[in-house]
């Protein structure tokens, strides 16, 4: 009968008298087994919480680090999207200007309209790199087809004496002047205003030493009053060229170009190629 309970003395402190608990051996050893069980219980929720605990923080490192990527990614479309737009202006404005060019190019007398420039019946996809290609061949084809009409003066300086009826400053009378008069320093380059041929070169009565060039397009221009001339009848000139330089050569009352500007022997006046405005 003793066996199967346990004492438990508990000494007594202060003066106090010293007790005795009885503890049953069964119970003690449900209760003993019970919190072994109940503290394996905690241990292995413990260690599974902590593993799960660091699963979601490695979840949570990833998902702030796929993110990060989306947000570079998101700023990547918006550039692109940026880039494309702005590469969309870049071609509607390359293809107004061609329109434009082609509107000058009509009011000099000019006729050209190439197919697929401006108001294209089919809504064209200015992404296509064909059709920026074709843009790009029509711009090199406008620019050449510019370099070939006289724009532009041939030296800069201040115009003494304009186009149409005048007093000649040697006869006195009132005639007709043909060109325009634009006074420069001596020595001064005097520039072909468009690429052509020279058809004379030399000394002509009344405009002293003289250069002619033939355009395409019917036009023709005069540079005279020159101090030098530096080309040859039979050469070609690019627009830019010297061709020569200022003097007063000729009927001159000083160093400046007599500038004129022909159209299929049809005179011009000049100040129409020479200030040009978009």
């Amino acid at each position: 009968m003793r066996d199967r309970y346990i004492s438990i003395l508990i000494v007594g402190y202060g003066g106090k008298k010293a007790r005795s608990v009885r503890i049953s051996r069964r119970l003690l050893k449900v209760t003993l087994i019970g919190s072994a069980i109940a503290l394996t219980s905690l241990a292995t929720f413990s260690a599974i919480a902590f593993k799960q605990n660091i699963e979601l923080r490695s979840k949570v490192t990833k998902l702030k680090e796929e993110k990060e990527d989306l947000v570079i990614l998101l700023a990547k479309e918006r550039r692109k999207n940026q880039y494309l737009e702005q590469f969309r202006e870049k071609v509607e404005e390359l293809e107004g200007k061609l329109v434009t060019i082609e509107k000058f190019l009509r009011k000099k007398g000019i006729r050209r309209v190439p197919s697929g420039v401006g108001g294209a019946k089919v809504k064209v996809d200015l992404f296509d790199i064909e059709y920026v290609s074709f843009l790009q061949k029509e711009a090199d084809k406008f620019h050449k087809y510019l370099t070939r009409i006289p724009l532009g003066p041939p030296v800069w300086g201040r115009i003494t004496s304009h186009y149409g009826y005048r007093t000649d400053p040697f006869s006195g009378k009132y005639e007709f002047h043909q060109g325009v008069d634009i006074k420069a320093r001596w020595g001064t380059p005097v520039r072909a205003t468009a690429e052509g041929k020279v058809i004379f070169a030399g000394w002509k009565a009344g405009y002293g030493k003289t250069v002619v060039i033939r355009h395409a397009f019917g036009y023709t221009t005069l540079y005279g009053h020159m101090s030098k001339i530096t080309v040859k009848a039979g050469r070609w000139v690019k627009s830019g060229d010297i061709i020569g330089y200022v003097g007063s050569s000729g009927r001159s009352t000083g160093p400046h170009v007599h500038y004129e500007v022909w159209r299929y022997s049809r005179k011009q006046n000049p100040l129409k190629y020479m200030y040009v405005r978009w």
